[in-house]
């Protein structure tokens, strides 16, 4: 893999952990807002939810895309991966669960069990780390890939073909069960992407991105609730932002990578400290379409460069540590 294609991937990892905090950031009912006295803050809030409803698919696109550069049924390959994968998925995800559990007790909101073994389960399900469903659920396919690891064995286009429109046909968009079937389907099509990376290279023409990105727009501000479009809408936005990527300005690459070793501890911290100061405000300023609406805009961007500070500090002063609790990935 080139550099240039490494650094797009990084780049575009660190983007979408941003625009899962501007995901999370949605106040409306925080600040007790409907359609009737918030209209506009209904209407930008959902607009910009569907659009940041693309950075779970591709987190799953680029962790099949480097998963299944290897073949699993060689002798010991299966069990090395599962070391590795002690280290880089399961003991942050164990990690950040108990951390989880601390603001759970604080805010009342812990349940209790009659049966200890019922803990097992809140753990498994990431109950104390909700935004963790996602590890769990790269864990779970990955242990998996026994059962499913022959299609990329086969490397058939057509078997490719059958499997991919037998998952999008079950994909259920924003779900987050355990397994996800918008998890499967992405995941299985970042594998396929690592057969043709070359595709990953192609640039897109600026009119017909424009197109595309108008028509995206439409889509997301003025269908936010229409069905029948919420998948093909998702596909298309991976599509745009992947292109979209292209465009970023040259001096912002290099802060930009600097930054990228540090998306997953932004992702794992920023639900709280994005809480606090939303319900903070929500509680002084109820029924503020205005409050509520900065709120959403600058509180995501606060709270990126909080946790980015954090992190760094942490990094420098306890790097192993550090590297524990991130999986490796700083």
């Amino acid at each position: 893999m080139t550099k240039e294609l490494s650094d797009k991937i990084r780049i575009g990892t660190f983007v979408c952990t941003v625009l899962v905090v501007w995901r999370h950031a949605m106040n409306l009912r925080a600040f007790d807002l409907t359609s009737d006295n918030g209209s506009l803050a209904f209407f930008i809030e959902h607009g910009i939810s569907k659009q940041t409803e693309i950075a779970v698919p591709f987190f799953f696109l680029v962790s099949g895309f480097f998963f299944f550069r290897y073949t699993y049924y060689g002798k010991n390959e299966y069990f090395r991966m599962i070391s590795k994968k002690w280290h880089t998925l399961f003991v942050p995800f164990l990690f950040w669960n108990v951390v989880g559990i601390v603001p759970l007790l604080t805010t009342h909101k812990f349940v209790y069990e009659e049966e200890w073994w019922r803990y097992g389960v809140q753990l498994l399900h990431s109950d104390w780390s909700g935004i963790l469903w996602y590890v769990r659920d790269i864990m779970t396919m990955m242990l998996l890939v026994p059962l499913y690891g022959w299609i990329f064995a086969v490397n058939s286009k057509w078997l490719y073909a059958a499997v991919g429109l037998y998952l999008f046909y079950n994909w259920l968009p924003v779900d987050c069960g355990w397994v996800s079937r918008e998890g499967m389907l992405f995941f299985f099509l970042g594998g396929v992407l690592q057969k043709y990376s070359s595709v990953l290279t192609l640039k897109m023409p600026k009119y017909l991105l424009v197109v595309m990105l108008v028509a995206w727009m439409i889509s997301c501000f003025g269908f936010p609730f229409y069905w029948p479009i919420h998948r093909y809408n998702t596909l298309l936005g991976v599509l745009i932002g992947w292109q979209l990527l292209d465009y970023f300005p040259q001096k912002w690459r290099s802060p930009l990578l600097k930054v990228c070793p540090l998306s997953f501890f932004v992702y794992v911290v920023h639900a709280n400290i994005l809480g606090i100061m939303k319900v903070s405000l929500a509680r002084s300023f109820s029924f503020n379409e205005a409050v509520a609406l900065s709120a959403f805009f600058v509180l995501p961007f606060v709270t990126v460069f909080i946790a980015l500070g954090v992190g760094a500090v942490w990094k420098k002063y306890s790097s192993k540590t550090f590297g524990i609790v991130t999986g490796g990935r700083a």
